[in-house]
């Protein structure tokens, strides 16, 4: 019996080897305290319930088999390990696959939001566009797989797609007739389920992360979000944003890069002056800021750096796109890059990355007679993936069937769209570099508040503050 607890002690030491000290002694304090653990109310008793069933399963609770439960999911990803406690949902919740991710779902994201962005978790909206993205994910991608691949006209026994339809029938199918394969094949294809059911495991059983920027950057904590002043958060009900719920944030950043993320010690030091990590600001609000297009531009062109536009339209659409490159004011031909992609967030979740089709991922021009003004991303003029006019008022979301350079479907309802409300968010600031800092680069078309102040004393209308002079037929486009 010596040996037997000799050769347990040694285990549990090997199985806490890889954990900080304020870890070990989360999991001792979970451990001793299973059954009478207090968890938020928005945290799901029902998975926790299958947790606590799996763990105690022999009495006493065998800390040693606590310890390796734990190692396989925030360690190794071991999907046997998440497929046992879906089992245990089926046999005693009668849970379909559906009723289990929107458990997990309902557990996570609150968690996942409270770790990273600063806000205490409110009603931040309902789970089921979340949900339902990523149970019907994989299939959807092996489905857009075939699609691209018709060209080489495979056999389809190859491509080995599944019907997204025969497989969301069986995601609702109460309780569960899934086999260990078709639930190991969905859930290798579905990373962003794992990172959530590794949230909840880690704040059930472990407690608090130990490394917020690891946690960020591995999708598992909330990038940091800009709190606001007074007004703003009595405009915004006390939420983070007039638009997004913490849902569509989170699907949001499975598709930014790291470094829009979170920044490490040493990107911090690569950046002048930076300490803190990088954060989320709303640099335009049509809330706050006005519907008017001089100001969201400016902002746009004075965030310089990477940026989120989140777009609602009169009937109800909720679309966007993210930029990896920073505007520039004057440029008025299509630029950007692959990283960028396009959005939406309503009726269904989705997000579809630049392609090589062409390169227009992004453009931003008023003030010219022989281009089109407005705000695009992706297709062409005319027929863009997205697209906002320069009265800030009419857009559009075109697709015959897919846009050329996102591979994306119509956003909006309809084709044409009012715009309701904008937001733009700054998710990663350029560097600055010496010279930058200098020549006194950055910060609008007119950076210096001096230079203004000089012009309209002078008598130079300001078309808008940072914006350049109102357009005329001097400054605009040539007509030839």
């Amino acid at each position: 019996m010596g040996n037997g607890q000799s050769q347990t002690k040694d285990k549990t030491k090997l199985l806490l080897s890889g954990w900080t000290p304020a870890e070990q002694e989360g999991m001792q304090t979970r451990f001793e305290n299973l059954k009478d653990t207090k968890l938020p109310a928005y945290f799901s008793s029902n998975l926790y319930s299958c947790l606590v069933t799996h763990l105690q399963q022999e009495e006493p609770t065998d800390k040693v088999k606590y310890l390796e439960f734990v190692n396989k999911i925030l360690k190794t990803k071991d999907m046997q390990a998440i497929y046992t406690v879906f089992q245990i949902a089926v046999k005693t919740k009668q849970a379909s696959l559906e009723e289990f991710v929107k458990w997990v779902v309902t557990s996570a994201i609150p968690i996942w939001f409270e770790s990273g962005s600063g806000y205490k978790w409110t009603d931040h909206g309902v789970p089921d566009l979340l949900v339902n993205y990523l149970i019907t994910y994989a299939s959807e991608q092996a489905q857009q797989k075939k699609k691209s691949m018709a060209w080489l006209e495979l056999d389809q026994e190859e491509v080995d797609p599944t019907d997204t339809c025969c497989w969301k029938s069986k995601a609702t199918q109460s309780p569960s007739q899934l086999t260990e394969p078709e639930f190991i094949d969905w859930i290798q294809s579905t990373p962003a389920f794992i990172h959530l059911f590794q949230v909840m495991t880690q704040f059930s059983l472990v407690g608090e992360i130990s490394d917020l920027h690891k946690s960020r950057v591995s999708r598992k904590s909330s990038p940091s979000i800009q709190k606001h002043n007074k007004e703003t958060r009595r405009l915004f009900d006390n939420k983070f944003s007039s638009l997004l719920h913490a849902f569509d944030y989170y699907l949001l950043t499975l598709y930014l890069p790291m470094n829009a993320l979170s920044w490490s010690d040493y990107e911090k030091s690569q950046r002048k002056g930076v300490t803190e990590d990088v954060q989320h600001t709303l640099v335009f609000s049509s809330r706050r800021d006005g519907m008017s297009w001089q100001n969201f531009a400016n902002r746009l062109i004075g965030a310089e750096g990477a940026t989120i536009t989140v777009i609602k339209t009169k009937d109800g659409s909720l679309l966007g796109g993210y930029a990896d490159d920073a505007y520039e004011y004057g440029r008025t031909d299509w630029y950007g890059n692959s990283s960028n992609f396009l959005f939406r967030l309503w009726k269904s979740y989705g997000a579809w990355s630049g392609t090589n089709g062409n390169h227009h991922y992004q453009y931003l021009c008023w003030g010219k007679k022989s281009l089109p003004n407005g705000y695009g991303m992706g297709g062409q003029f005319n027929y863009a993936g997205l697209w906002v006019d320069a009265d800030f008022i009419h857009g559009h979301s075109r697709a015959g069937p897919l846009c050329t350079t996102f591979n994306s479907p119509q956003l909006s309802k309809e084709e044409t769209f009012l715009v309701d409300e904008v937001e733009v968010w700054l998710v990663r600031p350029l560097e600055k570099d010496e010279e930058d800092e200098t020549s006194g680069g950055g910060g609008g078309v007119l950076s210096h508040a001096e230079d203004m102040e000089f012009m309209e004393m002078a008598g130079k209308k300001m078309y808008s503050k940072d914006l350049g002079p109102e357009p005329t037929e001097l400054n605009s486009d040539d007509e030839g």
